[in-house]
């Protein structure tokens, strides 16, 4: 398992207050994308640089879909991070969205990502 914290540097302006974190791991090591979650909350936890309280934060998860909402954020950042992955067999909202705070769960052949963009402001 990986995890990048992006900070201001996926956007178009060196003084946003959003921020994205990935947290990356080959679906061969988890029987589900439900339980590459809840093991990626818990890696986010065991390092203070990624802050803490994730448990908490996303113990009351949803599954909705976000396909779309996904492929219009990664054109958006371009500018600033290229970002290759392989085709989304699945994307869904981990918790339920607020105004810029999202978090996703996503399926590819072969990883499953946990993708959170949010912001200060």
């Amino acid at each position: 398992m990986i995890a990048f914290d992006f900070g201001n540097l996926c956007f178009n302006s060196g003084a946003s207050e959003q921020n994205i974190l990935v947290v990356i791991s080959g679906k061969n090591m988890f029987l589900s994308m439900n339980d590459f979650i809840t093991e990626a909350v818990n890696f986010l936890e065991s390092d203070g640089r990624f802050c803490g309280n994730w448990t908490e934060i996303y113990k009351n998860r949803t599954n909705l879909p976000a396909i779309a909402w996904m492929k219009s954020r990664l054109e958006e950042m371009n500018q600033r991070v290229n970002i290759l992955y392989e085709p989304i067999i699945k994307a869904v909202n981990v918790v339920p969205s607020k105004w810029n705070d999202i978090t996703l769960g996503i399926e590819t052949m072969n990883e499953y990502i946990l993708y959170l963009w949010g912001t200060s402001a």
